[in-house]
């Protein structure tokens, strides 16, 4: 059997949907080579990764038994090449499918929420990160963005078997498009392991980025549902509470690019002035954009994680944070009542009396830290991609069984 996957997000590692793709391919390639005998994959199974031909990737590892393909120029590549939007359409309904039978592919494996309408008889599989533009307000897009999110869903509800990444998540999918239940399984994500850092590493983060012995971090993006403004305005109400003997303000470290204002981003800037936090002594630090390297380092040096996002499909970001034994403040939201569970303390969504007092009680609380980074690494642990893997091998192989 050879399974071709859909590639396009291949060279956007810091996309959701390029993680996830990379990861599993590792991820896949490790548990066949280690389940059989040394550098075979399992018998009669073999991979392919399918890449548009006007992508410019980076090398793609190709252990025995997977290979990459970019894919052969066509007829539409001329229209195509007038618009990004209708190149990644013309690749998710058509290119994909020609590439995957060229390749002899006998199933093909869409790594997010997208499948060919007609894929001329070849089973697919779809990985449904979530389905936020259908469950948050505000997140509907314009006409051009419903239009294509609708041919995609009617190519979604067409594949064999749907996979979600939560429990909450498939839920989701079931309702909104409206999927019998027995075609979505739930097939949680991973997390790559991180070493245990050094005091030194973490001094050497802290001081790199001019930060305090005790902050507390914030990293998962600044679109609405993240409800950044609202953990601003927490931290403002809990900082009275949390002052030091001298009087000075605990600081609160943002990483990640601010975005302008507009569409499903809230004004964060006109936020932080709003609340007197303006200035080189502001308690509040926004660190730009942070590297893959240094995330899970600031985590680690950080006296708390907070993340108040009112919807989550999965919920890398505090799953992250507790794997490197950062104690987590979360939001319910979504995915992550059951992703960081009994790992951080919880608060409802959008609630931010709740969140406020959670983040006094955690920051003030040094046993409760303590409890937090134990039950956080616990329970960050249970989620590996060798597991995400080798339960997706086995979807594949439960479609390649099925009769039509």
């Amino acid at each position: 059997m050879r399974v071709a996957l859909n590639g396009f997000f291949w060279d956007q590692p810091l996309t959701g949907s390029g993680q996830y793709l990379r990861h599993l391919w590792t991820a896949l390639s490790e548990i066949t080579g280690h389940t059989f005998s040394p550098g075979q994959t399992a018998p009669g199974t073999a991979f392919s990764l399918l890449l548009p031909a006007a992508k410019t990737n980076k090398p793609v590892p190709t252990p025995p038994g997977f290979t990459a393909h970019h894919a052969h120029p066509s007829r539409l590549d001329p229209l195509a090449r007038r618009s990004a939007n209708l190149d990644k359409l013309l690749w998710e309904e058509w290119g994909v499918t020609r590439e995957a039978l060229r390749q002899g592919a006998k199933l093909l494996h869409s790594p997010y929420l997208t499948a060919p309408l007609w894929s001329k008889g070849m089973p697919c599989v779809v990985t449904a990160h979530d389905v936020i533009p259908w469950v948050v307000p505000g997140y509907e897009g314009s006409l051009p963005v419903r239009i294509y999110l609708r041919l995609a869903v009617a190519g979604v509800k067409k594949a064999k078997l749907i996979m979600a990444d939560s429990d909450a998540s498939r839920m989701d999918i079931i309702k909104v498009l409206k999927v019998p239940p027995h075609k979505v399984r739930t097939v949680y994500l991973g997390m790559e392991p991180h070493p245990n850092y050094t005091r030194e590493e973490l001094d050497e983060v802290r001081a790199r980025f001019d930060l305090p012995d005790a902050y507390a971090f914030y990293l998962g993006g600044f679109d609405r549902r993240k409800n950044v403004p609202l953990l601003l305005r927490a931290w403002r109400a809990a900082s009275d509470r949390m002052r030091g003997e001298g009087g000075e303000v605990p600081t609160l470290v943002i990483g990640g690019k601010v975005p302008e204002p507009g569409g499903v981003f809230p004004n964060v800037r006109a936020e932080v002035k709003a609340l007197g936090f303006e200035g080189k002594d502001s308690p509040v630090r926004f660190l730009g954009r942070v590297s893959e390297e240094d995330k899970p380092r600031l985590m680690a040096a950080a006296r708390l994680f907070v993340y108040p996002s009112a919807y989550e499909g999965f919920g890398l970001d505090p799953l992250e944070a507790m794997s490197v034994g950062c104690p987590v403040v979360s939001s319910s939201g979504g995915s992550l009542r059951e992703v960081v569970g009994e790992g951080g303390m919880l608060v409802p969504p959008n609630d931010e009396a709740a969140l406020t007092t959670a983040i006094t009680r955690a920051w003030t609380d040094s046993t409760m830290r303590q409890a937090l980074a134990i039950r956080g690494k616990q329970q960050a642990a249970r989620f590996t991609w060798q597991r995400t893997a080798e339960q997706t091998l086995s979807v594949y192989e439960e479609v390649m069984s099925q009769k039509d």
